[in-house]
């Protein structure tokens, strides 16, 4: 017996020796000490609904507490990092924010991340799912009535992806949730996101972020998708998922705003504008600071919920 666990233990000693040395040749960075808000593992239900029994949900909703939906997509984004990053960090916000609306008495729970979106920019890259806009209406209908057959009145809904007409979709669908079951659904945007859609600020179902003014001038180039802001947000909460040393290799697109608007054509047109599937400089990643951003962005969401449900919410004069 004790030569078979002898056997054994060496054999799994070596098998974890290989997997070190396999893993450690791709760049891929292993965190010993992970963030607190991804100790949970990279589980995109943890902390959601998901993990919570049936009379714990139904608790919650009796209690009056309000759902934070992120929403977002799987799709390309780049050479260096893997597909699920809108759904990664869209859930990540949301983690962040439902802490927050917690310490201050906001009772508060996550739906599952809705990832079936919209990819025009990035759909001819293989990885990047493309749903019709009736089918992402639809299932986020779906989703918003069951909570509010469930007895929760409030869902806000918190996005992490730019595709225009992905995000008009989503507005579509909480409009007709909200005529057709009666629930106080809610789109939380930035002013700057909120003026690319044309939104005024006073729409029933909108809810905008006041953004601080930029400092200094705009920047020549541009840091759009893939680029230096996500690279150092996921190689922070999820480093198995980023390949940090072929993302020091790449190159800066250094592309204008002239060229963003030919990406967001789309497909075709938008693979030649960026063939590697980055906007950016992936590259300089190191001089972000990941913790600062996503906590920041966390608490900004949470500040303008805060708000609304306590009323004392009141829209950007220009968003």
């Amino acid at each position: 017996m004790k030569k078979g666990m002898a056997s054994l233990l060496t054999g799994t000693i070596g098998l974890m020796s290989l997997l070190a040395v396999l893993f450690s040749g791709v760049g891929f960075t292993a965190s010993a000490a992970p963030p607190e808000a991804t100790k949970g593992g990279y589980s995109i239900f943890d902390e959601t609904i998901v993990d919570m029994t049936w009379p714990e949900v139904e608790k919650a909703a009796k209690e009056g507490a309000v759902v934070l939906l992120p929403t977002g997509v799987i799709e390309e984004h780049g050479p260096h990092m893997a597909l699920g990053v809108d759904t990664y960090l869209g859930y990540l916000k949301c983690k962040l924010a439902r802490r927050e609306l917690e310490r201050r008495g906001v009772k508060t729970v996550i739906a599952p991340p809705f990832y079936w979106g919209i990819n025009i920019a990035t759909g001819s890259f293989p990885g990047s799912f493309h749903s019709r806009p009736e089918v992402v209406k639809g299932v986020l209908g779906d989703e918003l009535a069951s909570f509010k057959r469930w007895g929760f009145n409030r869902v806000f809904v918190l996005n992490w992806h730019g595709d225009y007409l992905h995000n008009v979709s989503i507005l579509e669908a909480i409009k007709e949730a909200r005529i057709a079951t009666g629930i106080e659904a809610y789109y939380v945007t930035s002013a700057f996101f909120a003026g690319r859609l044309g939104l005024t600020g006073k729409e029933d179902h909108v809810i905008i972020e006041a953004s601080a003014p930029l400092a200094g001038p705009p920047p020549k180039f541009l840091e759009v998708h893939a680029d230096k802001g996500e690279t150092a947000l996921m190689a922070y909460y999820f480093p198995g998922l980023v390949d940090t040393a072929m993302a020091k290799t790449l190159k800066s697109t250094d592309l204008t705003a002239k060229e963003l608007a030919t990406w967001r054509k789309g497909w075709e047109t938008a693979r030649k504008v960026t063939p590697l599937g980055y906007f950016g400089d992936p590259a300089s990643f190191e001089k972000e600071d990941p913790q600062k951003s996503a906590e920041d962005g966390a608490r900004i969401a949470a500040d303008v919920i805060e708000a609304f449900v306590k009323g004392n919410y009141k829209p950007p004069v220009k968003p």
